[in-house]
């Protein structure tokens, strides 16, 4: 992990802990040797080597981030370990039993931990960021920035969450967590997300057509020829998930919104039903059209009807031979 600085007074090494005189001396000479290897005007800092680390963070229903990061140990090198951006409490620094470790902190943006040398296994780091996540009328956002040590980071979310957006693209979760892997994402995500369901009747079937969003879903209007869905939203930039019965309309999927193209991602398959998410720049009349739509008939009449003729023909023949006779 590397610091650019102006001075060095501008570099600050606080300790956590009572530390041996022995390791105040140590940690002196690191610093004194990195600052002398640097220009006179500009240089990069670096002490200790970077983290092999697994990162957790759970975010509970209030938006606060519990997180965990999980350190391989080094028995020679100090470990440098990039905390994630925002207003840290309850910071913890101790090994897998529960017992404190000796650590320093580094004051940057973010905030670093500075791990000596160590035959430990594992270290952990804990500490929350308080309402980092936040609530914007139903909308809960974070647009978080991973740690540049860093290669993935598993998200758990608050229970009523089973699908986030990530860059404005659909997820989803059911009951499981999300790996995120780079340097960051925009995410958001609605706790308990409201769902309409719209019935549709065709002929002597119905089917039910689920819609999740926080905008208002007017009705639908099925064009079976035209192998189209549509249905009004009155709020704009609102995402929009429909829960399509594949039965009655089949994908790949293209969606409208006032017949200008908007962008539709089919990210949940079940079999049954495929979840397409949008985010339409603007209210009005979203448009979703199939590749293929429930037919005029259903498919086993027309398949019936040509049994029936085969059975049919077969018999009158076998009443024709016998009436030679």
């Amino acid at each position: 992990m590397t610091v650019l600085i102006k001075k060095p007074k501008f570099y600050t090494l606080r300790s956590q802990n009572k530390m041996m005189p022995m390791l105040k001396l140590f940690i002196a000479c690191i610093i004194a040797v990195t600052i002398f290897s640097t220009t006179a005007a500009f240089g990069q800092l670096s002490i200790g080597g970077p983290p092999q680390e697994d990162i957790k963070i759970a975010i509970d229903g209030n938006g606060t981030a519990h997180v965990l990061h999980e350190v391989q140990g080094n028995g020679t090198t100090p470990i440098h370990v990039e905390m994630i951006s925002g207003s840290l409490a309850n910071l913890t620094v101790t090994d897998q039993a529960g017992n404190s470790v000796q650590y320093s902190t580094i004051s940057q943006s973010p905030m670093s931990v500075l791990l000596l040398p160590t035959q430990r296994n594992v270290t952990l780091i804990r500490y929350d960021i308080p309402n980092v996540v936040t609530n914007d009328n139903g909308v809960w956002r974070w647009n978080y920035y991973a740690p540049s040590d860093s290669y993935f980071t598993d998200f758990y979310f608050p229970k009523g969450v089973d699908m986030i957006w990530a860059q404005d693209r659909p997820v989803y979760l059911g009951e499981k967590g999300l790996r995120q892997v780079g340097n960051g994402m925009h995410l958001t995500y609605i706790i308990n997300e409201p769902e309409t369901v719209q019935t549709v009747q065709w002929q002597n079937q119905t089917f039910n057509v689920g819609i999740r969003t926080l905008a208002n879903a007017g009705s639908y209007v099925f064009d079976q020829s035209a192998k189209t869905y549509a249905f009004n939203i009155d709020k704009a930039n609102s995402n929009v998930v429909v829960i399509m019965p594949k039965a009655l309309l089949w994908g790949p999927y293209q969606a409208t919104i006032n017949t200008n193209s908007t962008l539709a991602s089919s990210f949940n398959d079940n079999g049954t039903y495929a979840w397409i998410g949008m985010k339409p720049a603007h209210n009005g009349t979203l448009q979703i059209t199939g590749t293929t739509a429930i037919p005029e008939f259903p498919v086993f009449v027309p398949l019936a009807i040509a049994i029936l003729s085969v059975v049919a023909l077969r018999f009158a023949n076998r009443l024709n031979f016998h009436s030679g006779y």
